[in-house]
């Protein structure tokens, strides 16, 4: 006669668990670990991320700054700015409809001639006539432990004649830096110069600028020629 059959382990109730109890507790600390990790990292993030003149105050900017387009965070780089001066600067530009030029930084309540000079080297307002080559600007900055920088002078005695100029001869006049002389020859290829009035066509070359230039510039007697029958 054959043995009977052992029966068959009982199954679970029908909505418990497959895993054991323990594998449970385990898991749910894992989890929440991890959340814990989570939030800690989400939290520092939103801190730092909503506050970004905390990071950046009292620290030069690395360029020159658009007064009319700077915002809160960009102003408070600025040497000498706090909040307060930051936002009188920001409540001129909203009740004058923005800075003509640099030197408009005098109606600002708290800056006078001393704060204007500490900040005209960072500071520019675009497509202002008195406003200089931005590499000229930065470059009369006096770093700490160096000498003064001396405003540039001409490195040339000869006069150069706009429509034939390489970039490294326009580097040779006074306030013309690497951008400039590539944005003069940029305009130069869109159409010859037929006048020396006519480098007003540069952008971020002003009446003043030019003025400074106009001993140091000519235009080729072609151009001159067909200036004078239009």
């Amino acid at each position: 006669m054959d043995a009977a059959p052992s029966p068959a382990p009982p199954r679970p109730p029908p909505g418990s668990p497959a895993w054991p109890r323990a594998a449970q507790l385990a898991a749910a600390l894992l989890l929440g670990a991890a959340l814990a990790l989570l939030g800690v990292h989400a939290c520092g993030y939103l801190r730092w991320g909503s506050r970004p003149t905390d990071l950046t105050q009292g620290q030069a900017p690395a360029h020159r700054i658009d007064l009319n387009r700077a915002d809160r965070a960009e102003l408070l780089q600025l040497p000498g700015v706090g909040p307060n001066l930051a936002e009188r600067i920001e409540e001129y530009r909203r009740e004058h409809g923005g800075f003509r030029s640099v030197e408009d930084l005098r109606h600002v309540k708290g800056i006078g001639p001393a704060a204007l000079a500490r900040l005209r080297p960072w500071v520019h307002v675009e497509d202002a006539e008195d406003d200089p080559d931005p590499e000229t600007a930065m470059a009369s900055v006096k770093r700490p432990g160096a000498p003064g920088v001396a405003k540039k002078t001409p490195a040339t005695s000869e006069v150069i004649d706009l429509n034939t100029a390489t970039a490294a001869e326009l580097r040779k006049l006074p306030g013309i830096g690497p951008k400039l002389s590539q944005a003069i020859l940029d305009e130069r290829d869109k159409a010859p110069f037929k006048s020396v009035d006519d480098l007003r066509r540069v952008h971020g070359i002003g009446a003043k600028t030019l003025d400074k230039l106009r001993p140091y510039i000519t235009v080729g007697d072609g151009a001159q020629r067909l200036a004078a029958r239009e």
